[in-house]
């Protein structure tokens, strides 16, 4: 081994080993690689001499394809005739694998569209599709609410409480309930409360200690959550054993309140042999004074030809039958006649009978065919059909009375209602 002396160490310079290996030569191996190059270096030598041939042969013209008039794609078949279609015979082009052929383009054979004719085919209906199409609306719409305040209406000359109901939708009823009233007498001048729907207005009495439930009770409300969920009542959270707070203001929605009827001061005695005394608005102008009335026939109906418009409730004390003005109004039962003028309640011309404790009113008539002192039969003309009075339009109020209280009509048989 030959003496090697390892150089000085700079720990700055690079970290590879510092120790370098000499070569060692092995006397014995035997020497390789030079024939082999000699042969490479030949071979890159005979390569180079036959590419400089190639480069160097002339041109042959005819071998070069016209790019400017080709014919045919090279390898493309022809279609042949269509009298036999059985045996196709393809034709094969001059082929040339060196130069790809540019086709030209036949802008002929695009198809094109005229504007009008596009235009008409947008506009033209798809038909036969039953595919929904969605109808767009850029404009949002807000649901039309219910209203939940009152509004306040001062009454001018002319008004009746059934125009004013009949101008916001509501019955009369609603609206005397909710002012303090039991008549629908007003006067120019009056300032009613408007509710927002029908039904009837409550002031809670303290003493009374009443619950949510017992009030819907008294009004004939089905549900009292109808009051509580009420926004003006101002009960949210409430249930309906809860005791009302005394001087309490509430909105009862769909609530029906004490009748509100004619009441003129009637009187009826019965006398030792089993007729009656029967006096009618005593001292009003139409009244007949003290009459002596038996206890009646048979039933009937007194507007046979008549439409039915409303029924008998707490807010109204008989039945409406449409019809036009000038109908005939019969007596329902036979008996005297205990009134026949203008009444001051509202009902316009009316008639009342006498049938013992029974009695009849006919109402809102543009005339009458009966005076006092006269006793009249079942199916009796007792007056024509008008609109006289508080009323919208011509029909009769029909009402039966036992001792003075208005009672269902429809529940009597033979009156045909």
């Amino acid at each position: 081994m030959n003496n090697f002396q390892e150089p000085p160490f700079d720990p700055m310079e690079d970290t590879s080993p510092s120790m370098v290996m000499p070569p060692v030569d092995n006397p014995n191996e035997p020497k390789r690689g030079g024939s082999t190059g000699w042969i490479m270096l030949v071979g890159a030598v005979i390569l180079t001499l036959a590419a400089a041939f190639i480069l160097l042969l002339p041109k042959d013209d005819a071998t070069e394809p016209d790019i400017d008039q080709p014919t045919s794609i090279a390898n493309e078949p022809t279609v042949a005739s269509t009298t036999n279609a059985d045996q196709p015979t393809p034709t094969n082009a001059v082929q040339s694998t060196d130069v790809p052929l540019i086709q030209p383009v036949n802008y002929e054979a695009v198809p094109t569209i005229s504007s009008e004719r596009l235009a008409a085919l947008l506009q033209t209906p798809v038909v036969g599709s039953d595919v929904p199409r969605p109808e767009y609306d850029p404009f949002t719409t807000i649901p039309q609410r219910p209203r939940t305040e009152f509004l306040q209406y001062q009454v001018t000359d002319g008004d009746t409480v059934y125009d004013i109901a009949q101008r916001y939708n509501l019955q009369a009823e609603s609206i005397a309930w909710c002012n303090g009233k039991l008549t629908f007498n007003i006067r120019s001048g009056d300032v009613l409360s408007i509710p927002p729907m029908d039904g009837a207005c409550y002031q809670v009495l303290g003493t009374r200690n009443q619950t949510i439930a017992e009030v819907a009770d008294e009004y004939n409300i089905d549900d009292p959550y109808a009051i509580i969920d009420f926004p003006s009542n101002n009960l949210y959270g409430r249930s309906p054993d809860d005791v009302l707070m005394g001087g309490l203001n509430l909105f009862l929605p769909g609530g029906q309140g004490p009748l509100i009827t004619w009441n003129p001061g009637s009187t009826i005695e019965e006398n030792a042999d089993g007729s009656y005394t029967v006096s009618f608005a005593s001292g009003q102008a139409g009244s007949c004074g003290q009459v002596e009335a038996a206890g009646g026939t048979y039933w009937g109906n007194p507007l046979p030809t008549g439409t039915w418009v409303r029924g008998f409730f707490a807010g109204h004390t008989g039945i409406d039958l449409a019809q036009s003005v000038g109908a005939p109004i019969y007596a329902a039962n036979g008996g005297p006649v205990l009134f026949s003028g203008t009444s001051t309640w509202g009902y316009g011309i009316a008639v009342v009978l006498g049938h013992g404790p029974f009695s009849t009113l006919y109402g809102h008539m543009s005339q009458r065919n009966v005076s006092c002192g006269q006793v009249v039969s079942t199916g009796q003309v007792v007056g024509l059909v008008g609109s006289t009075g508080n009323s919208s339009g011509p029909h009769l109020h029909f009402e039966i009375r036992y001792n003075d209280v208005p009672q269902d009509p429809t529940l009597t048989a033979g009156v045909g209602w």
